[in-house]
């Protein structure tokens, strides 16, 4: 459900991104507003495309924590520019939703996923949860990691 709704969103941050910011501020958007859109449109459907194919839990935890590091950031953003505060709230609740949604599917998701041997899309499941495994060490808290036993 959390990999639909994050496709739905980038394509339509990639696709339309002037009349959801002007949803979003009531003005028109600004070039950089609307190049900054597109760009997290293709992070989202990019981070889609990482975790959300064969999920494993590491992998849909670390796409969590991008999204909390993303809210935290608009949050700060919001903090010093006042132009782009609406703007900026509206990407951290956002974010803060997908990161909130995605620590509770990394919950219930396997640690590992189910992939056939000698299918090249199970290689690249392998080493997507091998190079997460890596990661994970380094930036996920020590309760999220004994969770999903790293």
């Amino acid at each position: 459900m959390i990999a639909w709704a994050r496709i739905g969103y980038g394509i339509a941050l990639l696709a339309v991104p002037s009349p959801l910011l002007r949803l979003v501020t009531n003005q028109p958007a600004t070039e950089r507003e609307r190049a900054v859109t597109r760009i997290l449109g293709a992070r989202l459907l990019a981070q889609a495309a990482a975790t959300d194919v064969r999920p494993d839990a590491v992998s849909v935890a670390l796409g969590a924590e991008v999204d909390f590091i993303h809210a935290v950031t608009m949050l700060a953003w919001a903090a010093v520019d006042r132009g782009s505060r609406r703007l900026t709230l509206f990407s951290a609740a956002t974010a803060g939703l997908f990161a909130v949604a995605g620590a509770a599917q990394a919950r219930r998701t396997p640690r590992v996923a189910d992939a056939p041997t000698g299918d090249a899309l199970a290689t690249l499941v392998r080493l997507r949860h091998r190079v997460a495994e890596s990661v994970a060490r380094y930036t996920l808290p020590g309760s999220v990691r004994a969770a999903l036993k790293i």
